[in-house]
């Protein structure tokens, strides 16, 4: 080759290199971006909703309010329970709820009925249909007392590997009685371990994303709400067969341990009331309380050494927690429900904070 060829050769590769190499910088640039970009942030719509888990239904003016400005549509009612009767070795209905007012008519009504897994424990497979006749029945009965309009049922029970036969056929026994769409609550656990637990034969769960700590033990951090918690179980959550909405905690509570062991559960005593006791010493961590001596405070006699943690869920918490649930579910309506409608849950939280959470923008 002679070399005013050779030189036109190199000369050539020489710009062909030059113009090839930015190409492959602009192609990795771009894929380093997108690696780095955020995760797009659903935009499912979402329905919001209240449970409401009192025994009288009787909305005050504030409550009501409440639901009118958040532009509230759905209520699931709890009805009643359902427990085992230990003497008469059957399942009963307790705790029936006393309607003071009637829904409004526009409210979209979803009975909720609470079943014990003992009950599930103990009756027997040929008592199922029977039970889920019953169930219907008392439904229906205290839904058209009220002119209530039903077009869904929910159940909640803490089923368990062993009672899932025994709870799975009472479902499917209440929804060809019923004739309607079936929802049931779903626990974190049995999503993380629905290969053991089971999937229950229902067209949606609601996933009750609190109680996600153990109450009864003194090194339980915060046991209605934990993110650390939480983000342990959020990485089953897509592929859970199940279409899921979601529910939140607006309550708080006060544990109260005796050397070491649980003694009981204080509702709605929150760490303004615990503070303000005498004879209390606050801890390093601020949520626990020991007494330094023996006294008489919130309905009980709190002896030296008593250990009070009082838990809560803030604003900032329950945000992130949504935020985290509706990323790691599929992009699909869905209701989002706060637990529950009470003055004395709302009153901690401001309006537009509700309103931001429920309808997540």
């Amino acid at each position: 080759m002679k070399p005013a060829i050779v030189g036109a050769v190199l000369a050539a590769r020489k710009r062909a290199v030059t113009v090839a190499h930015p190409n492959i910088y602009t192609i990795c640039f771009v894929a380093l971006l997108s690696a780095c970009q955020p995760k797009t942030r659903h935009t499912a719509e979402l329905i919001p909703a209240f449970y409401h888990w009192k025994a009288t239904f009787a909305p005050t003016l504030a409550e009501r309010a409440t639901l009118d400005s958040l532009d509230v549509k759905t209520l699931y009612i709890r009805f009643f329970d359902v427990d085992w009767d230990r003497t008469k070795r059957t399942a009963i209905p307790k705790a029936t709820i006393h309607f003071r007012q009637r829904p409004d008519p526009g409210m979209r009504i979803v009975p909720v009925v609470y079943i014990t897994n003992r009950t599930m424990a103990n009756l027997a497979p040929a008592n199922v249909p029977e039970l889920a006749e019953n169930l219907t029945k008392k439904i229906r009965q205290l839904a058209d007392q009220q002119s209530i309009h039903i077009n869904e049922i929910q159940i909640d029970c803490d089923w368990t590997r062993t009672t899932r036969g025994t709870y799975f056929s009472l479902l499917k026994a209440i929804s060809q009685k019923a004739s309607l769409p079936l929802s049931a609550t779903i626990r974190l656990h049995q999503v993380k371990f629905a290969a053991q637990t089971g999937v229950p034969p229902v067209n949606r769960g609601m996933l009750m994303a609190y109680n996600t700590g153990d109450w009864k033990l003194t090194d339980t951090r915060n046991s209605i709400l934990d993110l650390r918690d939480l983000k342990a179980y959020a990485d089953y959550l897509p592929g859970y067969p199940l279409p899921l909405d979601i529910a939140l905690p607006l309550f708080r509570w006060t544990v109260v341990y005796r050397n070491g062991r649980f003694l009981t559960l204080l509702n709605n005593v929150d760490q303004t009331v615990v503070r303000a006791i005498p004879g209390l010493q606050q801890q390093a961590d601020t949520a626990r309380y020991v007494a330094t001596r023996d006294t008489m405070a919130l309905g009980m006699n709190l002896r030296r050494g008593d250990l009070l943690r009082t838990e809560f869920c803030s604003q900032t918490n329950l945000k992130a927690a949504g935020d985290l649930l509706v990323t790691q579910l599929p992009d699909q309506k869905r209701t989002f429900t706060l637990y529950h409608l009470d003055s004395a849950a709302l009153h901690p939280y401001a309006h537009d904070d509700l309103k931001t959470l429920l309808h997540h923008p």
